[in-house]
């Protein structure tokens, strides 16, 4: 009867163990999947990407005493580019978009006396909207003003 009983434990230590090991393998499985999960960016974030890079280039312009670059027409996008999905496209983003097309503009009419002036309102007109919404690039922009 001692044998028996020992058996059984035996076979039941080997059943729970078997099955632990299965729950640890779905949760492995089912984690590299989740990992797999790659971000897309918006078509905003692109948008502001390239964006961030035109200024950047317009700055060492604007520094070595020349013009800033000219608007790419590309940007006009910023009105109706796609948002990430937690953004929307209301009355405070277009605010705030109408204000940066307005501020971009002016810099492509500046003269080498006011171009960084306006291109700090500019870059000012950025940092405005981004305080309001998406507060992530806030400290790369603020590197983009000229001292």
């Amino acid at each position: 009867m001692k044998t028996n009983y020992l058996f059984i434990l035996a076979l039941s230590s080997i059943f729970l163990f078997s099955c632990d090991e299965k729950l640890d393998e779905k949760k492995l499985k089912s984690s590299a999947k989740e990992e797999l999960v790659m971000y897309v960016p918006s078509e905003m974030t692109n948008l502001m990407l390239d964006m961030f890079e035109f200024q950047e280039a317009s700055k060492k312009q604007i520094e070595k005493g020349e013009l800033p670059l000219d608007f790419p027409e590309k940007f006009k996008k910023i009105h109706s580019a796609k948002l990430s999905d937690q953004f929307e496209h209301d009355a405070s983003f277009k605010a705030f978009t109408d204000l940066y097309y307005l501020n971009i503009k002016t810099l492509g009419k500046s003269t080498k006396e006011n171009a960084k002036t306006n291109f700090n309102t500019t870059i000012q007109s950025c940092i405005a909207c981004h305080e309001t919404t998406c507060h992530g690039p806030i400290t790369r922009i603020k590197k983009l003003l000229i001292k």
